[in-house]
C-alpha cells in the first residue's frame, strides 16, 4: 500500500513520539537501542529545532548531566567530554547488549565528536530561543567541554583532533561511522576530516556562547588545507593516520564540513560538485563511500550504504552555501 505524504507524516510524528524520553530528549531507537546516544540525540535535535525546541533543551541538559567528570580508561571517560551512549533501562541494556556491559562498561565515552555536537547543539537553541536561563544553566558544562576540546581531545599528528581508543576492546573507530570502517587501515590516533570542521564551528560557538577558549581549540586551517586536500579529486581526503600518512579516499564525510569555518567558500563549492559525481551520488541519495574505491561494498553498515542523517548534514551545508537546487535534489532523493 502506497501511503499519501500527509500519512507518512502522521507516522513520523508517531515513531517520534514513541521515541520520546520520559525527560524529553529521543532514543536512539527501539527496541534495541532505547537509550541515550550523545552524536544522535544531539544530531536528532538539531533536525527537530525548529519543530520542537523543547527536545533540543531536554538533550543539551541530559547531556550536561552526564558529561565526563574522570578518567576512567575502561569506559574512556575524561572530565568535559560528553557521552556516546548511556543506558536508561538497565535491564533491557544487559539483555540486549550484555557483550558491551562486560567490554566497556557504561556511560561509555568512545566518541570524538559528540562534544562538538552537542556544542553546537547549544549556540544554535540559544540562537533559535534566546534562552538565556538554559545558558547559565549549562555555562559551566561549555567551559569544561572547551576545556576538553583544547586539551584531551588534541593526540593527533599535526594537531589535529583525533581519536585513539583507551579501552582495547571499545570502539576502534569512534568518529560517526565507528562500524565497519576498521577495514580500511589507519593507524592510530585518527584524524577524520569531519571531526575538524565540527570542531572549528563548535569553538567558535563558545566564543559566541561568551564561554573563554584557548586558541588550541580551534583546528588550524592552514595545515587542515595542506593535509587534507586531494587536488586531482576536488575535495578532501577521509583521515590522516597517527603515522601522517593520507587516507586519500573519497567519501561523504569532507560533505560536513560545508558551512563549517575550517574551509572556504571556494573549496566548498568544490566540494560539493565532487559529492554528485557518479561514485557518490545516487537516485536514492549520497554513498557514504566512493564506489570507486576498493574498500566500497554497498551492503556494509557505513563503506557504501546511504545514511539519512549523513544526507541531512550535507544538505545542511549546501543551503548555508547557497546551493537550494542541490539541497532540494539531495532532499527529494532520500525522502
Amino acid at each position: 500500500m502506497t501511503l499519501t505524504r500527509a500519512e507518512l507524516e502522521a507516522k513520523a510524528r508517531d515513531d517520534l513520539a514513541r521515541l520520546r524520553s520520559p525527560e524529553g530528549w529521543l532514543q536512539a531507537g527501539l527496541p534495541r537501542f532505547a537509550r541515550l546516544f550523545g552524536r544522535d540525540a544531539a544530531i536528532s535535535a538539531l533536525q527537530l529545532l525548529p519543530e520542537d525546541p523543547s527536545i533540543a533543551a531536554a538533550t543539551i541538559r541530559a547531556l550536561a548531566v552526564r558529561q565526563g567528570r574522570v578518567f576512567d580508561r575502561r569506559r574512556e571517560e575524561e572530565p568535559g567530554k560528553i557521552a556516546h551512549e548511556v543506558p536508561v533501562r538497565t535491564e533491557d541494556l544487559i539483555r540486549l547488549e550484555l557483550r558491551k556491559w562486560f567490554r566497556w562498561g557504561f556511560p561509555y565515552y568512545g566518541s570524538i565528536d559528540a562534544t562538538a555536537w552537542w556544542v553546537r547543539l547549544v549556540d544554535r537553541y540559544v540562537d533559535r530561543t534566546g534562552d538565556d536561563a538554559l545558558l547559565d544553566e549549562v555555562r559551566p558544562n561549555l567551559r569544561r567541554a572547551g576545556d576538553w576540546m583544547a586539551g584531551c581531545a588534541r593526540i593527533g599528528v599535526h594537531d589535529f583532533v583525533a581519536y585513539q581508543r583507551r579501552n582495547r576492546a571499545g570502539l576502534e573507530h569512534q568518529g560517526w561511522r565507528d562500524s565497519d570502517l576498521g577495514t580500511v587501515p589507519i593507524v592510530p590516533p585518527v584524524a577524520l576530516v569531519e571531526v575538524q570542521g565540527y570542531y572549528a564551528e563548535a569553538a567558535d560557538a563558545l566564543v559566541r556562547l561568551g564561554v573563554d577558549v584557548v586558541a588550541a581549540a580551534h583546528p588550524d586551517a592552514a595545515a587542515f588545507e595542506a593535509a587534507f586536500w586531494m587536488e586531482d579529486q576536488g575535495t578532501y581526503a577521509l583521515a590522516v593516520g597517527g603515522d601522517g600518512a593520507v587516507v586519500d579516499i573519497v567519501t561523504s564525510n569532507a560533505g560536513h564540513l560545508l558551512g563549517t569555518p575550517i574551509v572556504s567558500l571556494e573549496r566548498a563549492h568544490a566540494v560539493a560538485d565532487r559529492i554528485f559525481g557518479d561514485d557518490l551520488w545516487s537516485p536514492v541519495g549520497i554513498r557514504t563511500h566512493s564506489s570507486a574505491d576498493p574498500y566500497f561494498d554497498p551492503d556494509s553498515y557505513h563503506r557504501g550504504s546511504i545514511w539519512p542523517h549523513d544526507n541531512w548534514v550535507i544538505h545542511q551545508g549546501l543551503v548555508t552555501i547557497g546551493r537550494h537546487d542541490d539541497a532540494r535534489r539531495v532532499r527529494t532523493a532520500v525522502l
